[in-house]
């Protein structure tokens, strides 16, 4: 299987822009979906790395901030409970900009041009995807009523990709010492279904 990097630097570029229809074809940090995390990283790694739980413990999610990264400042990893293999389901990745807890007004623009560049290359390999654009809206719940957010949906048929711009308000971004981010996530339908109807009751 002919794999496409998907990285994030100030351009964006693929190995490949043929036709594809399978979440496995990608690779953030060298890392794909159904490989072993064992593959990337030694087991100590994995059980020092911060882990997040949900309600429902059926996966979890793995912080991964590693020097030789060299596109994303950091990757989450999701990861099914009791799984000795570390069969990867889902993985994200994340660049900053500006400083943490430091407003700057250059972000949102920032994050929108490099998101621009990678939606035109996804629309060009996932045609026949089914794609959604939220299109810039403010709040992230209750956390931050003022965040500004842009965010764009692919459903291929192996699972979905997920871009999303965040920048942070003055606020806020003091208090919890946040980045403002473009994260790009993809994950298998498994992890999809579960993230969006079991994780959280």
């Amino acid at each position: 299987m002919k794999r496409l990097l998907l990285i994030l630097t100030l351009t964006f570029s693929f190995q490949s822009l043929s036709n594809a229809d399978d979440i496995r074809d990608f690779e953030i940090e060298g890392m794909s979906i159904g490989e072993s995390l064992l593959e990337y990283v030694q087991l100590k790694t994995i059980k020092k790395s911060r882990r997040y739980n949900y309600n429902s413990n059926r996966f979890y999610t793995l912080d991964l901030i590693l020097d030789k990264f060299t596109n994303y400042y950091a990757v989450q990893v999701h990861l099914k409970k009791d799984d000795m293999s570390y069969q990867i389901h889902g993985l994200s990745g994340a660049i900053k900009f500006g400083k943490a807890a430091v407003y700057y007004p250059k972000s949102k623009n920032e994050c929108k041009k490099q998101m621009y560049i990678i939606e035109n290359e996804i629309d060009k390999i996932f045609s026949n995807s089914d794609k959604e654009k939220s299109g810039e809206y403010i709040g992230q719940g209750d956390y931050d009523p003022k965040a500004i957010r842009d965010e764009i949906y692919y459903t291929v048929n192996t699972g979905e990709i997920y871009l999303q711009c965040v920048t942070w308000s003055k606020k806020v971004k003091k208090k919890e010492n946040l980045f403002d981010s473009l994260r790009v996530s993809i994950m298998n339908n498994k992890f999809s279904y579960w993230l969006s109807n079991e994780a959280y009751k």
